[in-house]
């Protein structure tokens, strides 16, 4: 794969964030299995993660690093960008219950 290509993909990502709130995501420990359109796929750990909340939107940036597949070894950041489906003072007592928004996978060269 050369850099700076897009290719399609879609993934799965699985994890806890025993910190986390409903404005924050941290000490997030999450692994994400991205697979290609070609068949092939990639196995990402993130360890570390900044949450901004800015006019409604979550903001949420992830840092890893593939450890298996396409790109292994290399870091890997993942930008998610939510329009929670909530109020952020509702989700004090009931959790976050769902958003809706873009993410952006990015696999450095």
């Amino acid at each position: 794969m050369a850099p700076g290509r897009t290719l399609s993909a879609t993934g799965s990502l699985d994890g806890v964030s025993p910190e986390a709130s409903c404005v924050a995501l941290t000490s997030s420990r999450l692994r994400e299995v991205v697979r290609y359109a070609d068949g092939k796929r990639s196995l990402i750990t993130y360890s570390s993660s900044t949450t901004l909340r800015v006019a409604g939107v979550l903001v949420v940036r992830l840092s890893g690093q593939v450890i298996e597949g396409r790109g292994e070894g290399r870091s890997a950041q993942r930008t998610v960008a939510a329009l929670p489906s909530q109020l952020p003072t509702q989700c004090l007592t009931s959790g976050l219950q769902g958003s809706s928004g873009q993410a952006q996978l990015e696999i450095q060269p």
